[in-house]
C-alpha cells in the first residue's frame, strides 16, 4: 500500500508541475493575443473545402498574395516533390473541387507540361470507395505514368484505407508537420507583405490548435525535461497509456448523467447513452408524443471527431408525412440531407471536436447546457407539428 500510495504521490506531483506550466503558457497567450484566431472564430475547423482553398490560395501564383510563385515553390523545396516531378512552378495552374469522371478533385496543381500534383485533403471525413485509386486512374490517363504525384494529406499524416489506395502509389503529407512547416517558411517569403505575413500566421496557430501544439516551445520543453526525469518516466508513460480511460471514464461518469439528467429536465426519454470506441457513435432523445422523429446527435466519424445534431427517423419504414418535411425544412439550417435524415443536420457551433477543451466543459457542465440548449431550441423549432 505505501508503494501505492508513492506512486499516486508522485503522479500527483508530476501533474501539479504540468498544470503549473500550462497556466504559464495560457498567460503567455493571454498577454500577446495570440488566442485571438478569426480561422477558429469563422468555425474553419472542419471544413475540408475551406482548408483546400487557403492552400490553393497560397500556391496558385496568381493569387492575391501577390508573391506570384514563391509558395508554390517553396512548396515543392519543403516536400521534395521536384525529385519526382519537374513542375514549372512558374507557370502552373491551382483548381480546387476540380470535376474529373472518378470524382472531385480536392487540390490540383497542373503546368502547361502536363505535370500535376493532386492533393487529397481530409480533415475527419473518412476515404470514399476505391477514392485514391479514382483519383490514380484519372492521372495516368491526364498526364501519364511519372509525370504526377498523388498526395495524401491529414492532419497527423495518417494512411489511406486499404479499399481507397490499393495499389496506388501515394505519399502521406500532415497539417501538423509538412504543411505547418511549409507556412512557417511562407512567413519568412511575406516578411514584407505584413497582411499576408499576419493571416498566414493566424492559420499556421489555428493549425497548431486543430493538431494539440499549441504551446508554447519553451513550455513545451519545460514539460518534456521534467517528464524524461528518471524519477518521472514511469509515470508519464502510465498516464499516457491510460488517456483513453480517460476519456471513456468522462463520458460515462460525467456526460451520460448529464444526459439522463436533461431528459429529466426536458421531460424526454433518453433513448441512446454515448459509447465510446464506436464510428458515428452518438446520442439521442425520444420524445413521448413524437411518432416519426427522435432528437439525434452524431459524430460524423471516429474518435469523437464533427459533431452535429439532427432530427432523425425512428424508424426508416415510417416516413413522416412529406407536408410535415417540407413545413420544417425552412426552419432548419443544415448542410445535407438523406432518406433517414430529411432535414438534414448541422454540426455545434463550439466543441464540434472532443478534444481537450471539450473534456473541460463536460467536466465543468458547459457542455451540458450546450447540448441542453440545442434539444429545447429543436422542441421549440417543432412545436407546431405532430412528429
Amino acid at each position: 500500500m505505501d508503494t501505492q500510495q508513492s506512486f499516486l504521490g508522485q503522479v500527483q506531483n508530476l501533474l501539479t508541475h504540468v498544470n503549473t506550466i500550462t497556466k504559464k503558457n495560457t498567460e503567455i497567450a493571454n498577454a500577446d493575443g495570440s488566442r485571438f484566431n478569426l480561422f477558429r472564430i469563422f468555425g474553419v475547423d472542419h471544413y475540408e473545402n475551406t482548408h483546400s482553398a487557403i492552400l490553393a490560395e497560397l500556391l496558385n501564383p496568381n493569387g492575391t498574395h501577390g508573391l506570384k510563385h514563391k509558395f508554390v515553390q517553396s512548396f515543392l523545396d519543403s516536400l521534395n516533390i521536384n525529385k519526382y516531378i519537374d513542375l514549372d512552378y512558374e507557370n502552373c495552374t491551382v483548381f480546387t473541387e476540380f470535376q474529373t469522371i472518378n470524382g472531385r478533385l480536392d487540390i490540383l496543381i497542373r503546368d502547361t507540361n502536363k505535370k500535376a500534383i493532386i492533393i487529397e485533403n481530409k480533415i475527419y471525413a473518412d476515404d470514399q470507395w476505391k477514392q485514391l485509386k479514382r483519383y490514380n486512374d484519372f492521372a495516368k490517363i491526364e498526364f501519364g505514368e511519372g509525370n504526377y504525384v498523388l498526395l495524401y494529406l491529414t492532419l497527423t499524416g495518417n494512411e489511406a484505407s486499404p479499399q481507397s489506395a490499393q495499389n496506388v502509389d501515394y505519399s502521406q503529407i500532415s497539417y501538423c508537420n509538412d504543411i505547418i512547416n511549409w507556412l512557417n517558411k511562407c512567413v519568412e517569403i511575406a516578411a514584407r507583405f505584413p497582411i499576408v505575413r499576419e493571416s498566414i500566421v493566424q492559420y499556421i496557430n489555428h493549425l497548431k490548435k486543430l493538431t494539440n501544439q499549441d504551446m508554447d516551445t519553451k513550455n513545451k520543453e519545460e514539460i518534456v525535461k521534467l517528464l524524461t526525469k528518471p524519477e518521472n518516466i514511469e509515470a508519464a508513460f502510465i498516464i499516457s497509456q491510460n488517456m483513453t480511460s480517460i476519456k471513456e471514464g468522462i463520458v460515462y461518469e460525467h456526460f451520460n448523467k448529464d444526459l439522463e439528467e436533461i431528459a429529466n429536465e426536458l421531460n424526454l426519454v433518453l433513448s441512446q447513452p454515448l459509447k465510446t470506441n464506436v464510428i458515428y457513435s452518438g446520442f439521442g432523445f425520444e420524445v413521448p408524443n413524437w411518432k416519426y422523429f427522435k432528437i439525434y446527435f452524431e459524430f460524423d466519424g471516429s474518435n469523437f471527431m464533427k459533431l452535429g445534431y439532427m432530427l432523425k427517423l425512428k424508424n426508416n419504414e415510417i416516413m413522416c408525412p412529406e407536408e410535415v418535411v417540407n413545413g420544417l425544412k425552412p426552419r432548419f439550417k443544415r448542410h445535407n440531407n438523406n432518406a433517414t435524415l430529411p432535414l438534414g443536420w448541422s454540426y455545434l457551433d463550439k466543441y464540434q471536436d472532443w478534444n481537450i477543451d471539450a473534456m473541460k466543459a463536460i467536466l465543468s457542465g458547459e457542455m451540458k447546457e450546450i447540448i441542453k440548449n440545442i434539444t429545447k431550441d429543436l422542441l421549440n423549432l417543432s412545436s407546431e407539428y405532430e412528429l
